[in-house]
Protein backbone atom coordinates (compact mmCIF):
# COMPACT_ATOMS: atom_id res chain seq x y z
CA UNK A 1 0.00 0.00 0.00
CA UNK A 2 1.17 3.41 -0.34
CA UNK A 3 2.27 5.94 2.01
CA UNK A 4 -0.35 8.19 3.45
CA UNK A 5 1.56 11.85 2.96
CA UNK A 6 1.74 13.99 6.11
CA UNK A 7 -0.63 16.29 6.54
CA UNK A 8 -0.19 19.74 6.18
CA UNK A 9 -1.10 22.95 6.42
CA UNK A 10 -4.14 23.86 4.26
CA UNK A 11 -3.08 27.96 3.45
CA UNK A 12 -5.91 28.31 1.13
CA UNK A 13 -8.89 26.85 3.46
CA UNK A 14 -11.46 29.05 5.37
CA UNK A 15 -13.03 27.61 8.10
CA UNK A 16 -16.55 28.32 8.04
CA UNK A 17 -18.30 28.40 11.59
CA UNK A 18 -21.76 27.82 12.02
CA UNK A 19 -24.35 26.92 14.44
CA UNK A 20 -25.71 23.49 13.77
CA UNK A 21 -29.10 22.96 12.79
CA UNK A 22 -31.09 20.52 14.19
CA UNK A 23 -34.25 18.77 12.86
CA UNK A 24 -37.36 20.78 12.97
CA UNK A 25 -35.62 24.11 13.42
CA UNK A 26 -37.79 27.06 13.08
CA UNK A 27 -37.16 29.34 10.16
CA UNK A 28 -34.78 31.51 11.45
CA UNK A 29 -32.27 28.89 12.73
CA UNK A 30 -32.97 27.72 9.00
CA UNK A 31 -32.07 31.07 7.71
CA UNK A 32 -27.98 30.08 8.99
CA UNK A 33 -27.98 27.23 6.35
CA UNK A 34 -29.04 29.71 3.71
CA UNK A 35 -26.52 32.07 4.70
CA UNK A 36 -24.02 29.52 4.78
CA UNK A 37 -24.36 28.63 1.04
CA UNK A 38 -24.21 32.33 -0.20
CA UNK A 39 -20.77 32.87 1.81
CA UNK A 40 -19.65 29.48 0.93
CA UNK A 41 -19.66 30.06 -2.44
CA UNK A 42 -18.75 33.84 -2.62
CA UNK A 43 -15.17 32.26 -0.89
CA UNK A 44 -15.12 29.61 -3.29
CA UNK A 45 -15.41 32.32 -6.28
CA UNK A 46 -12.58 34.24 -4.72
CA UNK A 47 -10.53 31.41 -4.86
CA UNK A 48 -10.87 30.33 -0.91
CA UNK A 49 -11.34 26.61 0.07
CA UNK A 50 -14.74 27.10 2.22
CA UNK A 51 -15.03 24.15 5.03
CA UNK A 52 -17.88 24.34 6.76
CA UNK A 53 -17.67 24.08 10.48
CA UNK A 54 -20.73 23.38 12.45
CA UNK A 55 -19.95 24.50 16.40
CA UNK A 56 -21.82 22.89 19.03
CA UNK A 57 -21.18 23.50 22.82
CA UNK A 58 -18.47 21.29 22.81
CA UNK A 59 -16.00 23.82 21.97
CA UNK A 60 -12.97 21.35 23.49
CA UNK A 61 -14.45 19.98 19.94
CA UNK A 62 -13.82 22.75 17.91
CA UNK A 63 -10.50 23.73 18.83
CA UNK A 64 -9.45 19.96 18.19
CA UNK A 65 -11.60 20.57 14.41
CA UNK A 66 -9.84 24.25 13.97
CA UNK A 67 -6.51 22.12 14.97
CA UNK A 68 -7.11 19.59 12.24
CA UNK A 69 -8.17 21.80 9.74
CA UNK A 70 -5.10 24.14 9.82
CA UNK A 71 -7.14 26.98 8.12
CA UNK A 72 -5.85 30.37 7.08
CA UNK A 73 -8.58 31.94 9.09
CA UNK A 74 -12.29 31.21 9.49
CA UNK A 75 -15.21 32.99 8.50
CA UNK A 76 -17.39 33.57 11.53
CA UNK A 77 -21.23 32.94 11.15
CA UNK A 78 -22.33 31.73 14.27
CA UNK A 79 -25.62 33.31 15.67
CA UNK A 80 -26.12 30.95 18.14
CA UNK A 81 -25.06 27.86 20.22
CA UNK A 82 -27.17 24.93 21.10
CA UNK A 83 -29.96 27.80 19.86
CA UNK A 84 -29.12 29.65 22.47
CA UNK A 85 -27.78 33.48 21.48
CA UNK A 86 -26.41 34.66 24.62
CA UNK A 87 -23.50 31.67 24.02
CA UNK A 88 -22.82 33.38 20.43
CA UNK A 89 -19.26 34.98 21.49
CA UNK A 90 -18.19 31.34 23.00
CA UNK A 91 -16.82 30.39 19.27
CA UNK A 92 -14.62 33.89 18.81
CA UNK A 93 -13.20 33.13 21.98
CA UNK A 94 -12.32 29.91 20.77
CA UNK A 95 -10.52 31.05 18.10
CA UNK A 96 -8.48 33.76 19.60
CA UNK A 97 -7.22 31.41 22.17
CA UNK A 98 -6.22 29.17 18.91
CA UNK A 99 -4.54 32.45 17.88
CA UNK A 100 -6.68 31.83 14.37
CA UNK A 101 -7.76 35.53 12.59
CA UNK A 102 -11.79 35.59 11.86
CA UNK A 103 -13.55 37.72 10.16
CA UNK A 104 -16.11 40.70 12.01
CA UNK A 105 -15.95 41.77 15.26
CA UNK A 106 -13.92 40.42 18.16
CA UNK A 107 -15.68 37.98 20.78
CA UNK A 108 -16.16 41.20 23.24
CA UNK A 109 -18.21 43.56 20.80
CA UNK A 110 -19.85 40.55 19.68
CA UNK A 111 -20.95 39.83 23.50
CA UNK A 112 -21.59 43.71 24.44
CA UNK A 113 -23.70 44.04 21.07
CA UNK A 114 -25.78 40.60 21.75
CA UNK A 115 -26.55 41.56 25.02
CA UNK A 116 -29.32 44.27 24.73
CA UNK A 117 -29.42 46.06 27.94
CA UNK A 118 -26.00 46.34 28.43
CA UNK A 119 -25.80 47.67 24.67
CA UNK A 120 -27.90 50.17 25.10
CA UNK A 121 -26.06 51.23 29.03
CA UNK A 122 -23.15 52.21 27.01
CA UNK A 123 -25.24 54.13 24.99
CA UNK A 124 -27.15 55.84 27.33
CA UNK A 125 -23.79 56.54 29.07
CA UNK A 126 -21.82 57.57 25.80
CA UNK A 127 -24.98 60.12 24.91
CA UNK A 128 -26.43 57.88 21.98
CA UNK A 129 -30.25 57.83 22.23
CA UNK A 130 -31.79 55.26 23.15
CA UNK A 131 -35.29 54.09 24.35
CA UNK A 132 -35.69 54.08 28.07
CA UNK A 133 -35.97 50.85 29.76
CA UNK A 134 -36.63 47.98 32.42
CA UNK A 135 -35.15 44.96 33.18
CA UNK A 136 -35.02 42.56 36.74
CA UNK A 137 -32.42 45.53 38.02
CA UNK A 138 -35.31 47.93 37.52
CA UNK A 139 -35.30 51.19 35.29
CA UNK A 140 -33.25 53.22 33.25
CA UNK A 141 -33.01 56.74 34.79
CA UNK A 142 -36.64 58.00 35.87
CA UNK A 143 -38.61 55.06 35.12
CA UNK A 144 -40.33 55.60 32.54
CA UNK A 145 -44.11 55.52 31.45
CA UNK A 146 -46.46 54.68 28.67
CA UNK A 147 -46.63 51.88 26.08
CA UNK A 148 -43.86 49.46 26.01
CA UNK A 149 -42.51 46.81 23.84
CA UNK A 150 -40.74 43.42 25.85
CA UNK A 151 -37.69 42.39 23.86
CA UNK A 152 -35.92 39.03 24.54
CA UNK A 153 -32.31 40.27 26.12
CA UNK A 154 -30.46 38.12 23.97
CA UNK A 155 -31.89 36.65 21.34
CA UNK A 156 -32.25 38.31 17.59
CA UNK A 157 -34.29 37.54 14.49
CA UNK A 158 -37.38 39.22 16.15
CA UNK A 159 -38.10 35.48 18.52
CA UNK A 160 -40.42 36.27 20.60
CA UNK A 161 -41.81 39.96 18.97
CA UNK A 162 -45.46 39.37 18.30
CA UNK A 163 -48.48 42.10 18.38
CA UNK A 164 -49.22 41.23 22.24
CA UNK A 165 -45.30 42.72 22.56
CA UNK A 166 -46.73 46.03 22.75
CA UNK A 167 -48.19 46.99 25.97
CA UNK A 168 -49.68 49.89 28.09
CA UNK A 169 -48.47 50.84 31.14
CA UNK A 170 -45.46 49.48 33.29
CA UNK A 171 -47.35 46.99 35.60
CA UNK A 172 -48.42 45.11 31.49
CA UNK A 173 -44.95 45.63 31.02
CA UNK A 174 -44.01 43.71 33.88
CA UNK A 175 -46.49 40.70 33.51
CA UNK A 176 -45.63 40.66 30.25
CA UNK A 177 -41.80 40.16 31.11
CA UNK A 178 -42.87 36.95 33.01
CA UNK A 179 -45.43 35.78 30.86
CA UNK A 180 -42.23 35.71 28.09
CA UNK A 181 -39.80 34.05 30.69
CA UNK A 182 -42.52 31.59 31.96
CA UNK A 183 -42.85 30.69 28.01
CA UNK A 184 -39.69 30.73 26.56
CA UNK A 185 -36.55 31.04 29.62
CA UNK A 186 -34.01 33.33 29.27
CA UNK A 187 -33.91 37.21 29.81
CA UNK A 188 -36.48 39.69 28.72
CA UNK A 189 -36.92 43.31 29.26
CA UNK A 190 -39.39 46.10 28.45
CA UNK A 191 -38.17 49.00 26.05
CA UNK A 192 -40.37 52.68 25.59
CA UNK A 193 -42.35 52.09 22.70
CA UNK A 194 -41.54 54.46 19.69
CA UNK A 195 -44.48 55.26 17.53
CA UNK A 196 -42.91 56.31 14.41
CA UNK A 197 -39.81 55.55 11.37
CA UNK A 198 -37.69 52.18 11.57
CA UNK A 199 -34.43 52.53 9.54
CA UNK A 200 -31.43 50.26 9.10
CA UNK A 201 -27.66 51.48 8.67
CA UNK A 202 -25.24 48.80 7.82
CA UNK A 203 -21.75 49.69 7.68
CA UNK A 204 -18.85 47.76 5.68
CA UNK A 205 -14.73 48.26 6.90
CA UNK A 206 -12.39 49.66 4.45
CA UNK A 207 -8.76 50.78 4.81
CA UNK A 208 -9.85 54.25 5.74
CA UNK A 209 -12.69 53.09 7.85
CA UNK A 210 -16.54 52.18 7.99
CA UNK A 211 -18.06 53.00 4.85
CA UNK A 212 -21.45 53.85 5.63
CA UNK A 213 -24.23 52.16 3.39
CA UNK A 214 -27.31 53.76 1.76
CA UNK A 215 -30.18 54.00 4.49
CA UNK A 216 -33.32 51.44 4.25
CA UNK A 217 -37.13 52.50 5.82
CA UNK A 218 -38.73 49.67 6.76
CA UNK A 219 -41.91 50.95 5.83
CA UNK A 220 -45.57 49.49 7.58
CA UNK A 221 -48.14 49.38 4.78
CA UNK A 222 -51.64 49.76 5.17
CA UNK A 223 -51.50 47.88 8.63
CA UNK A 224 -55.02 48.41 10.62
CA UNK A 225 -55.45 50.90 13.16
CA UNK A 226 -54.24 49.40 16.69
CA UNK A 227 -51.60 47.26 15.53
CA UNK A 228 -48.08 47.71 16.56
CA UNK A 229 -45.96 49.03 13.57
CA UNK A 230 -42.60 46.79 14.77
CA UNK A 231 -40.67 43.94 12.76
CA UNK A 232 -41.84 41.03 14.76
CA UNK A 233 -41.09 37.45 14.04
CA UNK A 234 -43.89 36.66 11.49
CA UNK A 235 -42.92 39.99 9.27
CA UNK A 236 -39.35 38.16 9.27
CA UNK A 237 -39.89 34.90 8.70
CA UNK A 238 -43.74 34.11 7.70
CA UNK A 239 -44.24 34.64 3.98
CA UNK A 240 -47.77 33.96 3.96
CA UNK A 241 -48.06 36.27 7.12
CA UNK A 242 -50.04 40.08 6.52
CA UNK A 243 -46.93 41.72 8.77
CA UNK A 244 -44.47 39.44 6.21
CA UNK A 245 -46.17 41.35 2.87
CA UNK A 246 -46.76 44.62 4.04
CA UNK A 247 -43.00 45.86 5.64
CA UNK A 248 -41.59 46.36 2.18
CA UNK A 249 -38.00 47.91 2.67
CA UNK A 250 -37.66 51.13 0.79
CA UNK A 251 -34.80 53.54 -0.51
CA UNK A 252 -36.50 56.19 -2.12
CA UNK A 253 -35.71 58.66 0.72
CA UNK A 254 -36.17 62.39 -0.62
CA UNK A 255 -34.03 65.79 0.29
CA UNK A 256 -36.88 66.13 3.04
CA UNK A 257 -35.48 63.49 4.90
CA UNK A 258 -31.41 63.82 4.17
CA UNK A 259 -31.31 65.81 7.61
CA UNK A 260 -32.37 62.86 9.22
CA UNK A 261 -30.29 60.25 7.27
CA UNK A 262 -27.24 62.24 8.13
CA UNK A 263 -28.12 62.18 11.59
CA UNK A 264 -28.43 58.31 11.82
CA UNK A 265 -25.21 57.88 9.35
CA UNK A 266 -23.46 59.89 12.43
CA UNK A 267 -25.08 57.44 15.36
CA UNK A 268 -24.21 54.59 13.56
CA UNK A 269 -20.86 55.66 13.15
CA UNK A 270 -20.65 56.49 16.95
CA UNK A 271 -21.70 53.11 17.68
CA UNK A 272 -19.07 51.15 15.59
CA UNK A 273 -16.50 52.82 17.09
CA UNK A 274 -17.81 52.97 21.58
CA UNK A 275 -18.61 49.49 20.58
CA UNK A 276 -15.52 48.34 19.00
CA UNK A 277 -17.03 47.31 15.77
CA UNK A 278 -15.29 45.47 12.60
CA UNK A 279 -15.60 44.17 9.18
CA UNK A 280 -19.65 44.75 8.85
CA UNK A 281 -22.43 45.84 11.71
CA UNK A 282 -25.80 47.20 10.99
CA UNK A 283 -27.96 49.78 13.60
CA UNK A 284 -31.49 49.42 14.01
CA UNK A 285 -33.39 53.03 14.73
CA UNK A 286 -36.66 53.87 15.47
CA UNK A 287 -37.40 58.29 14.80
CA UNK A 288 -40.63 59.39 16.62
CA UNK A 289 -43.14 61.94 14.93
CA UNK A 290 -40.95 64.69 16.18
CA UNK A 291 -38.32 63.49 13.97
CA UNK A 292 -35.46 62.29 17.15
CA UNK A 293 -33.91 58.94 16.29
CA UNK A 294 -33.31 56.56 18.61
CA UNK A 295 -31.13 53.41 18.53
CA UNK A 296 -32.74 50.31 19.28
CA UNK A 297 -30.29 47.88 18.70
CA UNK A 298 -26.80 46.93 17.31
CA UNK A 299 -26.34 44.09 15.27
CA UNK A 300 -22.44 42.91 15.14
CA UNK A 301 -23.14 40.17 12.60
CA UNK A 302 -25.81 40.85 10.51
CA UNK A 303 -27.54 38.43 8.19
CA UNK A 304 -25.16 37.91 5.16
CA UNK A 305 -27.90 36.15 3.13
CA UNK A 306 -28.65 37.35 -0.53
CA UNK A 307 -32.44 38.18 0.38
CA UNK A 308 -31.14 40.16 3.32
CA UNK A 309 -30.88 43.87 4.34
CA UNK A 310 -27.58 44.12 4.06
CA UNK A 311 -27.06 42.41 0.77
CA UNK A 312 -30.26 44.80 -0.58
CA UNK A 313 -27.86 48.25 1.35
CA UNK A 314 -24.68 46.45 -0.34
CA UNK A 315 -26.75 46.35 -4.22
CA UNK A 316 -28.02 49.84 -3.63
CA UNK A 317 -24.36 51.15 -3.04
CA UNK A 318 -22.97 49.20 -6.20
CA UNK A 319 -21.08 47.18 -4.19
CA UNK A 320 -21.04 43.24 -5.12
CA UNK A 321 -21.28 41.00 -2.75
CA UNK A 322 -17.93 38.74 -3.68
CA UNK A 323 -16.67 42.37 -2.96
CA UNK A 324 -17.58 43.22 0.31
CA UNK A 325 -16.83 39.73 1.01
CA UNK A 326 -13.62 40.50 0.05
CA UNK A 327 -13.46 42.99 2.07
CA UNK A 328 -14.72 41.82 4.99
CA UNK A 329 -12.30 39.09 4.77
CA UNK A 330 -9.56 41.33 4.43
CA UNK A 331 -8.07 41.64 7.83
CA UNK A 332 -7.47 38.26 7.90
CA UNK A 333 -5.76 37.44 4.13
CA UNK A 334 -2.77 39.44 4.97
CA UNK A 335 -1.92 37.61 8.64
CA UNK A 336 -2.74 34.45 6.48
CA UNK A 337 -0.15 35.41 3.69
CA UNK A 338 2.23 36.63 6.21
CA UNK A 339 2.26 32.35 7.91
CA UNK A 340 2.49 31.30 4.65
CA UNK A 341 5.36 33.08 3.50
CA UNK A 342 6.95 31.93 6.93
CA UNK A 343 6.10 28.84 6.15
Amino acid sequence: MPRRKPSRPAPDTVAVLHGTIGPGAPADEQDTLVQLATVTAALERLGWHATPVPVTLDLAALGRRIEALKPAFAFNLVEALGGIGRYIHLAPTVLDQLGLAYTGSDATAILLTTHKVLAKRMLAAAGIPTPAWIDEQGASGAEPAGRFIVKSAWEDASIGLEPGSVVDGMAAARRRIAEMVARHGGSWFAEAYVEGREFNIALLDAPGGPEILPAAEIRFVDFPPGTPRILDYASKWDPQSFAYTHTPRSFELGPPDAGLVDALRGLALRCWRLLGLAGYARVDFRVDRTGRPYVLEVNANPCLSADAGFAAMLDRAGIGFDQAIQRIIAPCVAPAAMRRHAG
